[in-house]
């Protein structure tokens, strides 16, 4: 599979969240969640809670949005099962992903046919669902092709440097380092330029997303863009792009 992109094309973090119950058949808004607005806060230090068997999650766009995968992070090993339905009409609803094996630790993506609705609903099916932190859904971003041989990575330290007037240095440690991925390609199409295009738009350095080494099988990195993407044109609809993406903890 080929390294991708998993980010929020679908403007999650401008929808609305309802939480109820979920039967398979219908939805029944209600309280039963505690602090759903954690998943889509970009924090994987805080987790939604009392999310019993039968709990859901509604989401709802401005507009009927195409997704084809879910990401989902928990923070400790999960050994219950979420399920993701799309509702094509007033109480009909239509499953695209079952996710049932163990959770471990960590970000699980899985991918489904494109589909598009308004309303969306992600539901616990065999239990109670613990350390949810986050969720991501959208349309993947695949690369057409690979990146030029030699990716760049980094180490970037998360400690500030003091010099006194005497020239003593002192560090005050603000957080454990962060990798940097810098991206070069020499050669791709118009349509791959225009695809990294609406990527950059959906995201800017705002959206945090997941950079998987190669598709739902690959390591998953929470990553944020660190800056524009430049883009040159080096033939007749054929461009050059260059960018570097930045490791979140």
């Amino acid at each position: 599979m080929a390294k991708t992109f998993y980010f929020d094309s679908a403007g999650l973090l401008e929808s609305t969240l309802d939480d109820g119950t979920f039967s398979g058949t219908s939805f029944s808004s209600g309280t039963t969640i505690t602090n759903e607005d954690r998943l889509i806060d970009q924090s994987l230090q805080t987790a939604a809670s009392d999310i019993a068997n039968g709990g859901a999650l509604k989401i709802t766009f401005a507009s009927a949005k195409p997704l084809d995968f879910l990401a989902v992070y928990f923070s400790a090993q999960e050994t219950d099962n979420l399920s993701l339905y799309r509702e094509v009409a007033s109480n009909t609803f239509s499953s695209v992903l079952d996710l049932t094996a163990t959770f471990s630790a960590g970000w699980t993506v899985g991918e489904f046919s494109s589909s598009s609705s308004t309303d969306w609903h992600l539901a616990s099916t065999s239990g109670a669902i613990d350390n949810l932190t986050e969720i991501i859904v959208g349309k993947k971003l695949a690369f057409e092709v690979n990146p030029d041989v030699g990716i760049g990575e980094q180490e970037v330290f998360g400690v500030d440097l003091n010099t006194s007037i005497g020239g003593t240095e002192y560090a005050i440690k603000r957080h454990d380092s962060k990798s940097t991925f810098s991206f070069t390609f020499s050669n791709i199409s118009q349509t791959f330029k225009e695809d990294l295009q609406t990527f950059e738009q959906a995201v800017q350095n705002f959206k945090k997303f997941i950079y998987s080494e190669d598709g739902t099988s690959g390591t998953l990195h929470y990553v944020r863009l660190d800056s524009p993407i430049k883009f040159s044109e080096v033939a007749f609809q054929r461009y050059s792009a260059s960018f570097t993406i930045r490791e979140q903890l």
